[in-house]
Parts: C-alpha cells; sequence; structure tokens
C-alpha cells in the first residue's frame, strides 16, 4: 500500500470514528446480538442464530456507512477533491472501502467473542465474516457510487440492508421449494456456511465459491462504475 493510499485510509477510519452516526450503526449489532441471543437461550428458542447477527453486523456496517457515505462525498464534492490528489479513483475507493471494512470485522469480532467466547471454530469463521465483510461494502460501495442524492441513498441502503438480513433470518420457515431461489443471495450463503463450522460440520465448498464468485462479480461491477 501506498504512502497517499494508506494515509488516507488512516483518515477514513478516524473519520468513521468522529461521527456519532456512524459509530453507532458499529456498536448497535453488538448490542443488539448480546440482548437478543441471551434472551432467547433463556427461553430455549433457537430461531435467531449467532450467524444471523454476525451477518446483521456485515450488512449494518458494510452498507449503512459506505453507501451514504459515499453519496454525501460526492455531493459536498468533498470525493472530487480527493482525485485531485496523486491517488486515482479505484485506489480512493479502495482506502473508503478498506476503513469500512475493518470496522465490519471489528463489529462481527466482538458479536461473535460476546456470545461464543475465544473458541477453535473462531479461525475458520474468519473466512466468512471477512466475505461477508467485503460483498456487503462492495455492495454500498456500488449504492454509494450509483445514487444521486442522500435521501434516496439511505433509503435504498436501508431497503438492502433489511431484504439480505430479513430473508437469512426467515428463510428456514419458509417453503422448501423456495431455497433454491434463496440460496444464489450471499446473505444465505454466509449463514449456512457459518452455521455448518460453528454445528462442527466443517467448510462448505459450494457456498466459499459462490461467495468468492459474488465478490468478483461486485468488484467489476465497481470497476466498470469507476471507468464510466
Amino acid at each position: 500500500m501506498s504512502y497517499p493510499l494508506w494515509k488516507l485510509f488512516k483518515h477514513e477510519c478516524k473519520d468513521i470514528l468522529r461521527n456519532p452516526a456512524t459509530v453507532i450503526l458499529i456498536i448497535l449489532p453488538i448490542l443488539m446480538a448480546k440482548i437478543i441471543i441471551t434472551v432467547v437461550d433463556k427461553g430455549g428458542l433457537d430461531f435467531m442464530l449467532l450467524s444471523t447477527w454476525i451477518l446483521f453486523a456485515q450488512v449494518m456496517v458494510g452498507i449503512m456507512i459506505s453507501g451514504p457515505g459515499l453519496i454525501e462525498e460526492r455531493e459536498s464534492k468533498t470525493f472530487d477533491a480527493l482525485l485531485i490528489t496523486p491517488l486515482s479513483r479505484g485506489q480512493i475507493i479502495t482506502a473508503k472501502a478498506g476503513s469500512v471494512l475493518v470496522f465490519s470485522l471489528l463489529s462481527q469480532l466482538i458479536v461473535y467473542i460476546l456470545n461464543q467466547g475465544l473458541t477453535m471454530d473462531l479461525l475458520p469463521s474468519l473466512l466468512y465474516m471477512l466475505l461477508g465483510g467485503i460483498i456487503f461494502v462492495q455492495v454500498g460501495v456500488i449504492i454509494g457510487l450509483k445514487v444521486s442524492s442522500s435521501k434516496n441513498g439511505s433509503a435504498i441502503s436501508s431497503a438492502f440492508m433489511v431484504v439480505f438480513f430479513l430473508v437469512a433470518s426467515v428463510y428456514l420457515a419458509l417453503p422448501e421449494w423456495t431455497y433454491p431461489i434463496f440460496a444464489v443471495l450471499p446473505s444465505i450463503e454466509i449463514v449456512e456456511a457459518l452455521n455448518s463450522i460453528l454445528n462442527g460440520e466443517g467448510i462448505l465448498l459450494v457456498e466459499s465459491l459462490l461467495l468468492f464468485l459474488w465478490i468478483a462479480i461486485l468488484s467489476v461491477w465497481i470497476w466498470k462504475i469507476d471507468k464510466e
């Protein structure tokens, strides 16, 4: 990583921590996961699994910070000002996305450790925390680059976040014939892969390959937007 890129990355991390709204988005999944999983455990219910709340941290932080954040910077011309620097447009997007990814992983890790502790399952789970974190930051970046106004951006980001989280929360209760329809969604693949690890069944090859495919597709999409 070049020095200007590293400097921008650190600046973006500091900006995230200075903004109370983004700090709340990072902390909210942690609090909700701890409270609801505790209540569920005491009630003997299992409809809200740890994997679902790790996913919630991914979509909340990844989409809701990177999407509206990029739109606000485009509206305020801050993004345009960065284009005057030696950094390319792609490097600027990478630094901004990377800073959000760091806090996405932090939120996911805290959700896991608070509810599961430091177990051997953490290492393989980290793979899916990283893959899911990348995918939903990419989704947020695409929203941030394609949507023109903050008002529309917040609404669209919220809609995507709710859809990804809600489908992963309820798909097991839906008719069996609907599973192939929803199985292509990255949120379902993340939950399935994490559940497999937490249940001691190991890594799921197909789901893992599909997640890498999602990253490749979204990367190409961002690259094409960057070239427009």
